[in-house]
């Protein structure tokens, strides 16, 4: 049971990933390698940076 929470937690951060470079994949497979939260601190990390760029 433990393991579905664990692909759904992945499958959502790569959803939440979509559209951003890098995609659904990238951060599917970083959540599935390192953990759910890792993948979800580096979509977070990434898009402040994006964001501070656009400035």
């Amino acid at each position: 049971m433990l393991g579905v929470w664990y692909v759904a937690c992945a499958l959502l951060v790569g959803l939440l990933a979509t559209g951003r470079p890098g995609g659904f994949l990238l951060y599917f497979v970083v959540s599935m390698v390192m953990t759910p939260l890792i993948g979800l601190l580096v979509l977070i990390i990434t898009m402040s940076m994006a964001q501070r760029q656009t400035r």
